[in-house]
């Protein structure tokens, strides 16, 4: 006659395993080594960064305030990334775990931990643009914990950042440049407008509705400056449409929580329109159960019945529209590049940082708007750029390979 066994739950189910795992190993005659179990929550649950990380109330705390004030899920996951390794660079260099508020204890580990380069790989190095988020990250902790660290320090914390940037960063006007990291890669050259409507042209050129589908979105690209991942992620529910036929979309920006809104020409919305149409009647013919609507919930951007157009799929669309049109080949982000490039020789450049998303005139100029090299001979003969000078040849090659 048998013991009734108990019912058992997740958790013992989980111990019962490990136990008969145990019992197995258990060979007479063979000694057993002790064996920590982890819990497989996450993969990187036992390094010390993390575990110290998380059990730090200050960080912990500071996160939480983060997200209540609105920041995006990214914003909060990117500076969480920074202060971690804020955390490690200041535990390498002192040889102990450390906190932040240990941290902001010692401003001279503080100032050598914001400008350490060193990244996670033997002999890599960091970029300008990482350490200046991390010093970003290292401020706005300072800035919503500041009672905290007041009771903390005795004294103000952005103070004390001060004095630690004083001791490590270049001044610069009334800010610090960090002394470390590679240069930033300027964003690369941007196409020429007829090289867009070279590469659109070709694109679109595609049988079915993968032709309409290449028209829409490079064209809304191309016109609106968007972000491909922003765009590529569009649904149905945030398309309005206008009384007068053009359409509203409303876009995830990168690291905000409030929508990017954009209201398309009516020529890009015609040809969003007839993208939808030619896909559904494709998936009616293919027996496929999605559609593509405009005001409903839904994927708009489709490769298949499966999911959204892939960003490799968009890249490699494009890569091969470029080849075929005989241009130099160029990413999609390139588009928002040429965007920014194009607006800022029309408009003020505070009004292409609104009309493209960005929140202020540095990221603008110093990553997105690339003139070419025609505009800035045309400037230079007609006197703009060094009026009442002369122009020699010299100057002008000068200035073109400067830019």
């Amino acid at each position: 006659m048998t013991d009734e066994l108990p019912k058992s739950t997740p958790q013992s189910s989980r111990l019962a395993q490990a136990e008969i795992k145990v019992i197995q190993l258990a060979i007479p005659g063979l000694a057993l080594n002790h064996v920590r179990l982890q819990h497989r929550s996450g993969s990187h649950t036992g390094t010390p960064q993390l575990s110290a990380l998380s059990q730090d109330p200050l960080v912990q705390t500071y996160l939480r305030r983060l997200a209540a004030r609105g920041a995006a899920p990214n914003g909060v996951a990117a500076y969480r990334y920074q202060l971690r390794f804020v955390l490690r660079a200041a535990e390498r260099l002192t040889g102990r775990l450390i906190r932040m508020g240990d941290l902001f204890r010692d401003v001279s580990v503080l100032g050598r931990a914001l400008v350490d380069d060193k990244g996670g790989v033997e002999g890599e190095c960091l970029s300008k643009w990482t350490l200046a988020q991390r010093r970003s990250a290292v401020r706005s902790f300072a800035s919503l914990m500041h009672p905290e660290l007041v009771s903390l320090l005795g004294e103000d914390p952005h103070m004390v950042l001060h004095r630690a940037l004083r001791g490590m960063a270049e001044r610069v006007g009334g800010g610090y440049r960090l002394t470390g990291g590679v240069p930033r890669r300027r964003g690369g050259r941007a196409p020429t407008a007829d090289e867009i409507a070279a590469v659109l042209a070709t694109a679109g050129q595609v049988p079915g509705f993968v032709g309409a589908r290449n028209r829409a979105l490079f064209g809304i690209l191309a016109a609106t400056g968007t972000r491909v991942n922003a765009l590529r992620h569009l649904d149905g529910a945030d398309c309005v449409v206008l009384p007068s036929g053009r359409v509203r979309l409303f876009l995830h920006e990168k690291a905000k929580v409030e929508r990017r809104e954009v209201e398309l020409s009516r020529a890009h919305a015609d040809a969003l329109r007839e993208y939808a149409e030619e896909f559904n009647w494709h998936a009616s013919r293919q027996g496929w159960q999605v559609r593509v609507r405009l005001g409903e919930p839904g994927a708009i951007w489709r490769n298949s019945e499966r999911g959204r157009w892939s960003y490799d799929d968009v890249r490699r669309t494009l890569q091969a529209s470029c080849a075929a049109a005989g241009v130099p080949p160029f990413a999609p982000h390139a588009l928002r590049r040429a965007f920014a490039t194009e607006a800022a020789s029309a408009l003020p450049r505070h009004v292409v940082a609104l009309a493209g998303g960005w929140r202020g005139l540095e990221r603008l100029d110093d990553h997105y708007v690339r003139p070419h090299p025609p505009t800035i001979w045309a400037k230079l003969r007609s006197g703009e750029a060094v009026a009442g000078q002369e122009m020699d040849a010299h100057v002008v090659g000068e200035a073109v390979a400067t830019l």
